[in-house]
């Protein structure tokens, strides 16, 4: 089970509890219904409620995400409205619920009324969730979660899912409260002694129906969750998943305190985080703890949250911890791993740098001497041994060319970083002109777009620019007139910069082989190199904390996009 899932779970759990504290405090409960979806969902909530006509709405709580649309917020709560001009009725008058994931407003213009389209721009909006809150058949109101940060993800099913459960259990304890004012009401004389007995059965039967499905969820979160009173700080509930992990029977537990079950040092630990979550009346996170249970010493990661009653004052605590223990051992032995083999591969880099280093110096003899060879005994060798010396030249001379690679990209992975402000545009028309003299005869058109100005290494992105211009550069040489541009663009909330040209391209089958050190699409004949630029590329890319991809088709160009981390 995922840990987004298990948040879920908890938060679930977490509302339901908050939900049957505040059964008695119709207000409070409509604010707790909305603060806890907003923690469970990350995204603004809203409640609003069915008139007794069933036609109109009246928005009664909200919960904001972030401060800035509060002020916007708040004010939809001004007035009730007919139901087919709230937001949910022009989305989806007939089933009530809305889903999107992604809000263009501008495919919602024609769909919504002026003050409709006006809010939801004025607050901005990235995602939209509608659930009709109902118990029995009965519509009780109108659950509404929005998402506004275009920086996260959008909304999707698993958020739907979470919602539809917090929304099903807020309608339970928003028909409860309801029957326990009507109850009140009742009381005071308003009606009959019969009706006042029937009404009083049909609660206790929605409560224990309501009691019977919280219990149900408590008990199938798979994270321990348990109940402390604020006074003593005893024991008066655990879930299942809470008596296996601990590995002592339930009724061993209730009424004991930390200092009953666990080793005094613990003990001490527990009860202060407890006094501080009570105190604050806040909850407390804490990332990592050790407790001892009847299989040993387990990790946990808890969270805990006061429990207030109706004057505000901490009645109790709820804990919800996650066993972590697999997941420290693992993210331990991977941390070794990913050590050992950082110095295997520096170990690597250093030997292949060495050896590569010193193989300058033989090969060019072997280049020196061939030629000499040529030019003093040319004669003696005839046109044959002529030949063969100048293919031993060639061979040399290439080698020498794979080995300056090499080297330079082992300098790529060796050589420190020094951030600063880099123009991306600055040095692509830099490495263009460079191209440019050294072939003047060629026709090429360039532009770049987008915000192309970052942090980096400076010395490292002008070798990588050297490559991908580079390869457009080659692969566009048999077009008359070539183009090549630079652009950036955000993507999902992250900045993307491409290179494209419209060469040669390459067929996408083999697109996984591109950036390995001498793999290579094309032959020698066709077009030159070593097959070392785009590993060099994907190197510099990552030391950056980006990454780099292609996409291409044969005849019709290709692009290569990076990113380069969050320093960018």
């Amino acid at each position: 089970m995922t840990d987004r899932l298990r948040q879920a779970l908890a938060e679930v759990s977490a509302a339901a509890s908050a939900f049957s504290e505040q059964m008695t405090d119709f207000d409070g409960l409509l604010q707790a219904i909305t603060a806890s979806c907003a923690r469970a969902l990350d995204a603004s909530v809203s409640v609003g409620l069915f008139g007794d006509d069933g036609a109109t709405i009246t928005p009664v709580a909200v919960t904001p995400v972030r401060p800035t649309v509060e002020g916007a917020l708040e004010g939809m709560l001004r007035h009730a409205r007919r139901f087919d001009q709230s937001l949910v009725g022009q989305l989806a008058p007939d089933t009530g619920n809305v889903f999107v994931p992604q809000v263009d407003l501008s495919d919602l213009r024609d769909r919504l009324t002026r003050e409709a389209y006006d809010a939801l721009e004025h607050f901005g909006i990235r995602g939209l969730i509608q659930i009709t809150m109902r118990v029995r058949g009965e519509k009780l109101g109108v659950l509404t979660v929005i998402r506004h940060d275009t920086g996260r993800a959008p909304l999707d099913d698993f958020d739907r899912e979470i919602a539809t459960h917090l929304a099903s259990v807020a309608g339970f304890a928003i028909a409860n409260a309801r029957l326990y004012r009507r109850v009140q009401d009742e009381l005071a004389g308003r009606l009959s002694a019969e009706q006042v007995a029937q009404h009083m059965r049909t609660s206790e039967t929605r409560a224990i129906q309501a009691n019977a499905f919280l219990d149900a969820i408590l008990e199938n979160i798979p994270a321990m969750v348990f109940v402390k009173d604020a006074d003593r700080l005893s024991f008066v509930r655990f879930n299942r998943a809470g008596e296996e992990l601990l590995g002592i029977p339930r009724a061993e537990l209730i009424g004991k305190n930390d200092f009953d079950l666990f080793p005094k040092e613990e003990a001490a630990f527990f009860v202060e985080k407890d006094r501080e979550t009570l105190r604050n009346q806040k909850m407390v996170d804490i990332p990592e703890e050790p407790i001892q249970t009847a299989s040993g010493t387990r990790w946990l990661h808890t969270r805990k949250v006061p429990i207030l009653d109706e004057h505000g004052e901490s009645r109790y605590l709820l804990g919800i911890s996650h066993d972590i223990t697999d997941r420290k051992r693992d993210m331990a032995a991977l941390e070794r791993a990913r050590d050992a083999a950082e110095s295997a591969s520096g170990e690597l880099e250093s030997f292949s740098y060495s050896v590569a280093h010193d193989l300058r110096a033989p090969l060019r003899a072997i280049d020196g001497f061939s030629q000499a060879l040529i030019d003093e005994l040319g004669d003696e060798l005839g046109e044959v041994g002529r030949g063969y010396a100048q293919r031993v030249r060639n061979s040399a001379q290439r080698m020498a060319t794979l080995i300056d690679d090499l080297l330079r990209l082992s300098r790529v992975t060796r050589s420190p970083l020094h951030f600063q402000r880099v123009d991306l545009a600055e040095l692509f028309h830099t490495t263009v002109a460079t191209l440019q003299r050294d072939d003047p005869k060629r026709r090429v058109e360039i532009s770049s777009s987008g915000d192309l100005v970052t942090r980096g290494d400076p010395r490292l992105l002008a070798i990588m620019f050297d490559n991908l211009v580079g390869n457009a550069w080659k692969f566009t040489s048999r077009r008359e007139i070539a183009h090549i541009a630079l652009a950036a663009e955000m993507l999902d909330g992250e900045r993307v910069f491409s290179i494209s040209d419209d060469g040669v391209g390459f067929d996408m089958k083999y697109v996984q082989k591109l950036f390995g050190v001498f793999n290579r699409l094309h032959t020698d004949s066709d077009f030159p190199g070593t097959g070392v630029g785009l590993a060099t590329v994907q190197r510099v890319v990552a030391r950056h904390g980006g990454r780099a991809w292609a996409r291409g088709e044969v005849g019709a160009g290709a692009t290569f996009s990076f990113t380069l981390g969050a320093k960018t």
